[in-house]
């Protein structure tokens, strides 16, 4: 047989009457502790900038009555520091001294807390002088095409560069900044694709940008061959060339495969080069081509020639 127990129900008021006044005498007593605050850094110097990210919070040794103390705890606004008052050390390393902002970091507090201490000793600053300048962005692409398929053109980033900002020592030694590595497998279609920019860890760098889109121009291929003139450098009287014309074979898009006409190539001879090497016949080269194409090859890769005197 169970057992029933009625407790009264002003047996709970008076339980909670209780805690209400145990916890009311408890929270109007003093007590200190510590809190941790965050750290908020204003009055950066014209023409200078914050070289490392310094030190974002302070712990607080705080006296007052235990409600003010957790209320503080749970409310608190972070701490600002006039960067205009940092002592500096030498070159670009400055500091605070803790026992110096004694009085800057009361005002910012309650008026019923007092700050009894700040833990940390020295807060360390590097300063550095700001300078910007333009650098470009380079894509790093991993990327496999469908049997058939290849770059139509060359990948575009846009933006092509960015306008970056910071310590003019970092600046000056930034040559350029990669954008984040991305695979594509089996493309056989063009895509646009954004890349966050990769920036120096632990170096406060300013950009105009933090992504760049990378344009991929994919096309189906397939291969061509167009006949080109033979021009002759350094050729000397009555020389005379065979063949005169030779075959390019070349791999292009199939939408730009009616664009390909001969005036976009150009192939040369340097005639002194068979002479130094006392060879009898000319090595053609191409000197000029259109983007559009890869692959390219010459046939025949060897020209004759005879000098009439």
């Amino acid at each position: 047989m169970k057992t029933k127990f009625n407790i009264p129900k002003t047996f709970f008021g008076f339980l909670t009457a209780s805690i209400f006044f145990w916890l009311l005498i408890n929270l109007s007593k003093e007590y200190d502790t510590t809190i941790v605050y965050d750290v908020e850094y204003t009055q950066l110097p014209q023409q200078k900038t914050l070289i490392e990210t310094p030190i974002n919070n302070l712990s607080l040794k705080l006296k007052s009555s235990g409600y003010n103390l957790l209320v503080a705890s749970i409310t608190h606004k972070p701490i600002k520091l006039n960067l205009d008052k940092a002592s500096r050390k030498t070159g670009t390393s400055y500091y605070f001294l803790s026992k110096d902002l004694i009085s800057e970091v009361q005002e910012q507090l309650k008026s019923s807390i007092e700050l009894i201490e700040i833990k940390e000793d020295t807060i360390p600053l590097k300063i550095g002088t700001l300078s910007s300048k333009k650098v470009p962005l380079k894509s790093n692409l991993n990327i496999s095409f469908q049997l058939g398929y290849d770059l139509s053109k060359p990948v575009i980033i846009v933006p092509d560069s960015v306008l970056i900002s910071g310590d003019e020592t970092y600046v000056a030694k930034t040559g350029f900044l990669n954008l984040e590595s991305i695979t594509l497998e089996n493309l056989s279609k063009s895509t646009t694709i954004s890349s966050p920019i990769i920036f120096p860890e632990n170096v406060q760098l300013k950009s105009s940008h933090s992504t760049a889109e990378i344009n991929i121009d994919v096309d189906k291929f397939t291969e061509g061959e167009i006949e080109v003139p033979v021009f002759v450098k350094n050729a000397p009287k009555g020389i005379n060339v065979f063949p005169k014309k030779v075959k390019i074979i070349y791999k292009v898009g199939l939408q730009n495969f009616n664009e390909v006409t001969p005036d976009l190539f150009k192939v040369e001879c340097d005639y002194l080069q068979s002479k130094n090497k006392d060879i009898n016949y000319l090595t053609p080269k191409i000197k000029d081509l259109p983007d559009m194409v890869t692959l390219v090859r010459i046939v025949p890769n060897k020209i004759d020639f005879l000098i009439y005197e």
